[in-house]
């Protein structure tokens, strides 16, 4: 969306899913964990939606990949940092200011799954790997 569409406080919360997401298919939170915790987020959230027309998955994970924080994890090209949790209130540690890195491509299918459109989807709607 660029700077200003959505206050700041909100982009933190749909980060928030978005790194619990992660945190999930990575084996770090469990599925019931991380219901709890987008449960608590989307009380938030289900006030106020993310304004239509959605901008592209590839133009979000752009924005995201210039984040602020980027760099203190030494994070790879194809690798973006935030703060993971096992479950609310269960942060992982790290040395980088609790920043952990993980593939930026879990960022770019939770996109996809909220609804974002993308350039890489098939005819079956299924996200292209690469």
């Amino acid at each position: 969306y660029g700077d200003g569409v959505v206050p700041h406080g909100l982009g933190v919360t749909y980060g928030m899913i978005s790194s619990s997401y992660a945190a999930e298919k990575l084996g770090i939170m469990s599925a019931e964990d991380r219901a709890e915790h987008d449960e608590l987020c989307w009380l938030l959230l289900r006030r106020w939606p993310l304004p239509e027309p959605k901008p592209s998955a590839e133009t979000v994970l752009a924005l995201a990949m210039r984040d602020s924080k980027r760099g203190l994890a030494g994070e790879a090209d194809d690798e973006i940092s935030d703060v993971l949790l096992r479950k609310m209130g269960d942060i992982v540690p790290t040395a980088t200011n609790n920043l952990s890195k993980f593939p930026c491509s879990l960022v770019f299918e939770w996109l996809v799954d909220m609804g974002f459109p993308s350039q890489r989807e098939t005819a079956e709607g299924q996200v292209q790997q690469g």
